[in-house]
């Protein structure tokens, strides 16, 4: 498999193309891959990797130049390879010579006068404060087999070090991560396999950002039904979540090939859903009016910098199938799950806002150009300054959608456009820098294997040509969920899991430490989690798998004591 996607990355990367964007001028043997002929690069960025491909076989070596506009300054070198970093020092000198002026990257093999080049600019906008990411391998399935080859990675873009490692090895599905405007506090989702959903942490962005049992909350005990909490937002003072409750979702994994199964393996979008809000100081959750009709499927929130207003997606809810699968978090029809893998039938969201008036909400309006326009609108994400709604927009559903593409268009609503940043395949997860200057997101582009990118937005809406995070890819693993975070540019800090997971105890089972399993068992049955009497029938089969026949029965009895999911309803 890794020697197949190898190969597929290969070619994906040899042939990609950026929508508006204009590669070099190749001769018929070089072709600059990276960067992209008019590219706009941050001011604090470190030298870039120039990357280049050639048709000839031999081991001819090549000449490369860096040149100002003005001519001030240039670089010359010779490499046998076909990519190239120029040395640090003189990309610095280069920059500052620049004054923002155009720099030329001229390419030729040696002794041949053919050549290709390409141009760029230095911004005068700095980014000023790192991303935080996921990063963990694909296919989807094959990640949930292997939860602790997941980690959390900072990143410094001015920074010449590799991403610093925030948590490495999360044993649960970790993600749609958020910030406090001021970058102060934390919010994060708990969603793993085994037992119930539906969890999340609120934590002080400090050194080491603890995630345990004082900090954590549970959607699913307050509702006392099954839910996930689809994509949960921090308001920007801290106090609110926003949330989706009763919530059900489509979902569908992909593992084998065509190989498209290994790039998008998943299909997941939700169905149905009610807006709520979480109270930090009252500890309470309630449904936001104007946002809670069972017509309507209202999920992927978030606010507006004033926290005033908030924006989400919202689509005619699906229909439950029967009765009881309210009482599900998933779409348990298979035939309704196929005929949606199959493009047999269409769910297009549209963005919405709706006023948070403390929490009585009101009337949600569509906005103007990202609604009512025959597509799927998704990812509202707002710059800090108030001015831009950025978002994903695809012919149907949402997440890993290979026709996603960049828009934006004035908050309140007006005429919208797409960003000239977009490839030809996949470009999501994007998120604002503080000083609404630049937007980072992923993009399948290049490869499958999902890269980073930044790209500058001006006064105008305008995106540039993006540059690549080259020092953000790893083998066979995807970027994933970028988010910036309002602190210093070079302030790193380490999160740390202290939740028991069934993993944990299976872990200590193989490796033969009964006092550890016992150990682990007390503390996970000491956490504040909300048991179904299916969670407990989970727990006993793992035990019981494990031989644990003893511990087993208990949890089996602990389950006859236990309601099950469905006595709540929908």
């Amino acid at each position: 498999m890794k020697k197949l996607l190898l190969i597929f990355s290969i070619l994906l990367f040899l042939t990609a193309a950026v929508i508006n964007c204009r590669r070099g001028s190749p001769t018929s043997k070089l072709n600059i891959t990276h960067p992209f002929m008019n590219a706009l690069i941050p001011p604090e960025f470190p030298a870039p990797v120039f990357e280049w491909w050639s048709e000839a076989k031999d081991t001819a070596s090549y000449e490369v130049t860096l040149i100002i506009s003005n001519k001030k300054y240039e670089i010359h070198d010779i490499t046998y390879q076909q990519s190239w970093r120029p040395d640090e020092t003189a990309w610095d000198s280069l920059k500052i010579l620049s004054e923002n002026k155009e720099i030329h990257f001229t390419l030729r093999r040696k002794g041949e006068r053919d050549f290709s080049s390409v141009s760029f600019r230095i911004s005068e906008d700095t980014v000023g404060a790192p991303v935080l990411y996921s990063q963990m391998p694909i296919p989807y399935r094959a990640a949930e087999k292997q939860l602790d080859s997941m980690s959390y990675m900072l990143i410094n873009f001015g920074s010449k070090e590799q991403p610093h490692t925030a948590m490495k090895g999360i044993f649960v599905c970790g993600n749609c991560h958020s910030f406090a405007a001021d970058g102060r506090e934390m919010g994060l989702d708990l969603n793993t396999g085994i037992r119930t959903k539906g969890g999340y942490f609120i934590s002080k962005v400090e050194d080491t950002i603890k995630f345990n049992q004082s900090n954590y909350n549970s959607w699913t005990k307050l509702e006392k039904r099954r839910t996930f909490g689809f994509f949960s937002k921090m308001s920007p003072d801290g106090r609110y979540i926003v949330t989706t409750v009763k919530d059900r979702v489509l979902v569908k994994n992909f593992m084998n090939p065509p190989m498209e199964n290994v790039y998008y393996s998943q299909l997941l979008f939700p169905v149905n859903g009610h807006l709520a809000i979480y109270d930090r100081k009252t500890k309470t959750l309630k449904e936001l009016p104007g946002a809670e009709s069972d017509e309507y499927v209202h999920s992927n929130a978030t606010w507006t910098p004033d926290g005033k207003h908030i924006i989400f997606c919202r689509a005619k809810a699906l229909k439950l199938e029967s009765d009881s699968s309210g009482y599900y978090a998933t779409v348990t029809d298979e035939q309704v799950i196929n005929d949606f893998v199959d493009r047999k039938r269409e769910f297009k969201y549209d963005l919405c806002i709706i006023p948070f008036n403390d929490g009585n909400g009101g009337v949600a309006e569509p906005i103007e150009g990202a609604s009512d326009n025959g597509k799927s609108n998704y990812f509202p994400a707002v710059s800090p300054d108030g001015k831009w709604l950025a978002y994903c927009q695809a012919e149907n559903f949402m997440l890993l959608q290979p026709d996603a593409r960049l828009y934006i268009v004035p908050l309140y609503g007006g005429k919208a456009k797409e960003l000239k940043c977009n490839f030809n395949s996949m470009n999501s997860w994007h998120a604002w820098s503080p000083n609404s200057k630049w937007i980072t997101y992923v993009s399948k582009g290049l490869s499958p294997l999902t890269d980073l990118f930044l790209t500058h937005i001006d006064e105008k809406g305008n995106a540039s040509i993006p540059v690549l995070i080259d020092k953000a890819r790893v083998h066979f693993k995807v970027v994933n969920y970028p988010e910036f975070v309002n602190i210093p540019a070079d302030q790193t800090f380490v999160m740390d899991y202290d939740f028991v997971e069934p993993e944990h105890v299976v872990r200590a089972y193989t490796s033969g430490d009964w006092d550890k399993v016992k150990q682990l068992l007390h503390k996970m049955e000491m956490q504040d989690l909300y048991f179904f009497r299916e969670d407990y029938k989970n727990l006993s089969g793992i035990l019981r798998r494990m031989g644990m026949t003893e511990e087993a029965d208990r949890y089996d009895d602990l389950a006859e004591l236990t309601v099950d999911a469905s006595v709540f309803g929908h």
